[in-house]
């Protein structure tokens, strides 16, 4: 397949600034509320447990949670639009602007993190799951909701890379995400598909003495 050459961080941050105003009524940010649903409907965690989501939008998913059960919430997007909104839509959680693949957060600093919908724009995503392990605390958990094409998913992927313009990056089968999470020294916590949902709950493996 002749791949098309892109700047998949340019092409994401160039798309979210310019939904960002109107993200909730836009048709991505309805297929988004599918996948926010589905994490807060099956994730559980500690009363203020301090949780960073990842490709946050304009945060919506950290005060559903945050009513769920009451949270220390972080969000974090490429789009600096979508941090200034989230700001003033949910002002008692914190948003930054900045890149999933080099995360501005100390080590051990965060008891979850949520990736709902975004692992599929990450150009590295190897480097993530690396940045996800360096700040998360011990005993702490990666959650990922991500697209499930089981039939589709190479042609689906090649029309991404042919007419994408939204830094979507390439979808996942649920074998290569394990293969992933393997290779990268994540333990399998949680896994459930339903439908073109598939969500797992990860946890770094630990360290053979």
């Amino acid at each position: 397949m002749v791949r098309r050459a892109h700047n998949y961080e340019r092409e994401s941050e160039a798309f979210y600034d310019r939904l960002a105003d109107h993200f909730d009524d836009s048709f991505d940010g309805f297929l988004a509320s599918f996948f926010k649903k589905f994490i807060l409907k099956q994730l559980e965690y500690p009363q203020n447990s301090r949780l960073l989501d990842v490709g946050c939008a304009n945060g919506r998913l950290l005060e559903m949670l945050n009513h769920k059960q009451a949270l220390e919430g972080t969000g974090l997007d490429i789009s600096s639009n979508m941090v200034k909104i989230a700001r003033i839509k949910h002002p008692d959680h914190k948003f930054i602007q900045g890149n999933a693949q080099s995360l501005p957060f100390e080590d051990a600093s965060y008891d979850v993190i949520t990736c709902s919908a975004s692992f599929h724009h990450f150009p590295d995503p190897d480097r993530f799951l690396e940045e996800a392990r360096r700040v998360l605390a011990s005993g702490g958990k990666l959650v990922i909701a991500e697209i499930h094409l089981p039939v589709i998913t190479r042609l689906y992927n090649w029309r991404l890379n042919r007419f994408s313009t939204e830094g979507d990056v390439k979808v996942y089968t649920s074998r290569e995400l394990r293969q992933k999470f393997e290779k990268q020294g994540w333990q399998l916590l949680r896994k459930k598909i339903f439908f073109q949902i598939q969500y797992y709950e990860i946890t770094p493996k630990a360290k053979e003495e």
